[in-house]
Formats: structure tokens, C-alpha cells, sequence
């Protein structure tokens, strides 16, 4: 014969029957609104304290690389920012566009679970606010943005019709030791480091400016194309300069010949390369090594992680693969708001497929 036997759960939680459901979820207790500007310095404190914040979430970075940016906030019931998004906006043919600035990698929400050691209630606030801003951001036909490897749970943006695209990173983890780096890095790029150090090239950091500013000037150029403003990577370094967060490197000859630089921003826990920037004349000297070399080895040793921000691009991937670094997953966060904006994300989706190809046939 068998018997049952009743076990008595003790239960760690209330039902949850009283959390809001629906369009509404998760703005219970909870307030939604553009930051004023004599508020910023409450959203740099939780760009400190929040794991997911970046450097470029300071505003003092928006401020530099954005045409024009708002903060969307969540405040809690004290008044207490919990979380937030900058919305970059440009416009453009009469659309709105909410994306992400020019050498600016990654952006997106981030959340103040600093006090919060409970992970279901970590997740209940960054769901629970995430969807609230997701669902009262203002007007816009193009939303995207990269959440980097550090980003917050998304899945209140996608209960709000937001999509994540997959992509990576390559990261080297500040608890690594230079030597261990060196031991993963592939032959090939031993050697482009061994030849720079035969022809006797030198490496400066944060002098000679103008010299800076005219390989970045070559940089800024590829093809037919801009990639970036061509005083962008100056002023981002200036800003970040004045708070002890941003550095560039230059590569020089035996003759102090300048002919590679490197711009390189950071944190409190991560250096994330930005610009690199070579002589075209100069290409077969490994110069841009020995850069990246000694950026990394300065991220190391001050304790922060070192962030290649990666790439989809197959001979952008390989250069930094070889390096020995891990890769991280990251999320391209974006909805379009209108008819319009989906047909530009979708000829965004469609030039980025096209380049992967051309890469890839090369």
C-alpha cells in the first residue's frame, strides 16, 4: 500500500499576484521621465554604481559625441535614479533617430542593483523599469544601440517590441597577468611585436597632439567614406582627458618618424580601444602592434578589463583573436518606430551583410 506524504514548502516570497501585468508592467512605485540637466550628476553617480554603466554613458561623453541627447530616467518612489537610457538623437530626412554616436561602441539601459543582493528582485527591477521606459520613450522611427558585454537583462525592452541581435566582443579580463597574455597570442603577432622592437620603434603616450590630430585626419577616411568626424577623436580625448579617462598612443621611428596612433577611453573597470589610425605609407611597419600591445598592458596594470569591441568583419576578427582574448556576447538593442525607420534598418542590415561578405571574399 502507498502512502502519501504532504511536504511543507516554506515559502521565501509572497505570490506575486500583485505585480502589474500588461502595457502598465512594472510601473508600480516606479516614475518614468526625461532627466533635467541639473540632474546629470545624479546620472554619472549611477553610471558609477550601476555594473552595467560605461564610459560613454557619462554625460560629459554624450555631450562630446552626440549631436543631441536626453536621459530617459527611472526614478523610485524616494526619488532615487534607478535606472536610465540615453537617447542619442539625430535627424535625418525627417525621421528621428535614436542611434547610438559615432565612436561611440556601446550604449543602452543600465540599471542601480548596487544595494540589491536578491537575483529575483535584481531581475523584477530591471524588467520591470526596463519595459516602463521601453513603453514611454518619446517618439522616434529608429531606435539602436550596442549593450555591451556588461549590459543588464533586456527583457522588459522586449516585452515592449524591442529586438536583440547577437553579436561579440573580444575582452581581456583584468585578472589576467601580462605574461599569461603573452603566452596566448599567436605566433604571427609575436612576430610583428619582435620586428618593432628590431627597427627600434618607440611608443608615447598623450604627447605631441598635432601629430595625433593628422593620423587621425588619415584615419577618418576609408575609401569614399567617413568613419568618424575628423576632430571627433580629439575632442573625445580632451573631454576624457580633463577626468583622467581617456589616452591616446602614438608609434614612432628610430627618427621619431609619427606613424600610427591609438585612442583608448576608460572607466573604472574597462579600457575600451576607440581610434586606431596608420600611415598608409608606412603599413608594413607593425606599428599599430606595438600600440595595442602597450594599451593593453596599461589596462592590465591598472586592474581594469581591455575591450577590442570586436567585429564582424573576418580580417578585423582574426587581428583580434589572435591577441589571445575571450569572446563576450553583446546585443544590438533596436525597433523601429515607423514604417520609415524599419526600411532603414533594414538597408542598415542589409550594408552590414554586404560588407561581412566583401570581407569575407577578401
Amino acid at each position: 500500500m502507498s502512502t502519501s506524504v504532504s511536504v511543507p514548502i516554506k515559502q521565501k516570497y509572497a505570490p506575486q499576484s500583485n505585480e502589474p501585468k500588461g502595457p502598465n508592467a512594472g510601473s508600480s512605485g516606479l516614475e518614468c521621465g526625461i532627466l533635467q540637466r541639473a540632474a546629470y550628476a545624479e546620472w554619472d553617480a549611477l553610471v558609477d554604481r550601476s555594473p552595467h554603466g560605461t564610459v560613454f554613458h557619462y554625460s560629459w561623453w554624450l555631450n562630446v559625441a552626440a549631436q543631441h541627447f536626453e536621459i530617459l530616467a527611472v526614478r523610485d518612489k524616494r526619488g532615487s535614479v534607478r535606472g536610465g537610457v540615453p537617447l542619442t538623437r539625430r535627424n535625418r530626412a525627417g525621421l528621428v533617430l535614436f542611434h547610438a554616436p559615432q565612436l561611440t561602441p556601446f550604449l543602452g539601459p543600465i540599471f542601480d542593483i548596487s544595494q540589491i543582493s536578491d537575483p529575483c528582485e535584481r531581475l523584477y527591477l530591471m524588467r520591470s523599469a526596463g519595459e516602463l521606459m521601453a513603453r514611454q520613450m518619446p517618439r522616434f522611427d529608429s531606435f539602436r544601440c550596442m549593450v555591451g558585454a556588461l549590459g543588464p537583462d533586456l527583457q522588459g525592452f522586449l516585452w515592449a517590441g524591442f529586438r536583440a541581435e547577437l553579436a561579440y566582443t573580444f575582452r581581456l579580463p583584468a585578472s589576467q597577468s601580462i605574461e599569461s597574455v603573452e603566452a596566448c597570442i599567436t605566433r604571427t603577432h609575436l612576430q610583428k611585436l619582435a620586428k618593432a622592437k628590431r627597427l627600434g620603434l618607440s611608443v608615447t603616450r598623450n604627447e605631441d597632439i598635432e601629430a595625433f590630430r593628422k593620423l587621425c585626419e588619415i584615419g577618418a577616411v576609408r575609401g569614399d567614406k567617413m568613419l568618424y568626424p575628423a576632430e571627433m577623436p580629439i575632442r573625445l580625448w580632451s573631454a576624457g582627458f580633463q577626468r583622467e579617462k581617456s589616452d591616446f598612443y602614438i608609434a614612432r621611428t628610430r627618427e621619431n618618424e609619427p606613424i600610427a596612433a591609438l585612442l583608448t577611453v576608460h572607466d573604472t573597470r574597462t579600457t575600451y580601444q576607440i581610434v586606431a589610425a596608420f600611415d598608409p605609407a608606412k603599413r608594413e611597419i607593425p606599428g599599430s602592434y606595438l600600440l595595442l600591445w602597450a594599451a593593453l598592458c596599461d589596462a592590465l596594470t591598472a586592474n581594469r578589463d581591455f575591450d577590442f569591441e570586436g567585429s564582424a568583419l573576418r580580417g578585423v576578427e582574426q587581428y583580434y583573436r589572435k591577441w589571445g582574448p575571450a569572446a563576450f556576447a553583446v546585443w544590438r538593442l533596436e525597433k523601429a518606430g515607423s514604417l520609415r525607420g524599419g526600411l532603414l534598418q533594414y538597408a542598415a542590415r542589409y550594408r552590414a551583410r554586404i560588407e561581412r561578405e566583401a570581407s569575407s571574399a577578401n
